[in-house]
């Protein structure tokens, strides 16, 4: 009887250390980019996840302060931190994207390789 008990309360514990962890088959954790090897650009990398996400607000009104459309815009924006700030929600800045859930870590990660090399266009 005691063995039984004991193998339900190992069981159980395995589970409940199991249930916490957020990865999963269907969302597995982000990959990782080492800005070393890959070669992030604006114009091939950047500009198309600013289209997608960014550039409702952010364009050629520039009533977002910034026009993601051109490169020195989005450099600018990169330069001052405002765009790390704002994309990995940190605690002074704009939360953005404004109108959208929060950018998948693997796009936050490709934008900040694109900043930590230099921002090429």
């Amino acid at each position: 009887m005691k063995k039984i008990v004991l193998s339900i309360l190992v069981l159980t514990s395995a589970l409940i250390g199991c249930k916490g962890s957020k990865e999963t088959a269907s969302n597995p954790a982000p990959a990782t980019i080492d800005c070393n090897v890959v070669v992030v650009t604006f114009a091939n990398d950047i500009k198309p996840i600013f289209e997608a996400n960014c550039t409702r607000c952010h364009n050629t009104n520039k009533k977002a302060g910034y026009n993601f459309f051109t490169y020195e815009s989005a450099k600018k924006a990169a330069d001052s931190g405002v765009l790390a700030g704002s994309l990995n929600h940190r605690k002074g800045y704009s939360k953005m994207p404004l109108f959208k859930a929060k950018l998948s870590q693997d796009l936050i990660n490709k934008i900040e390789c694109w900043i930590k090399n230099g921002m090429p266009e």
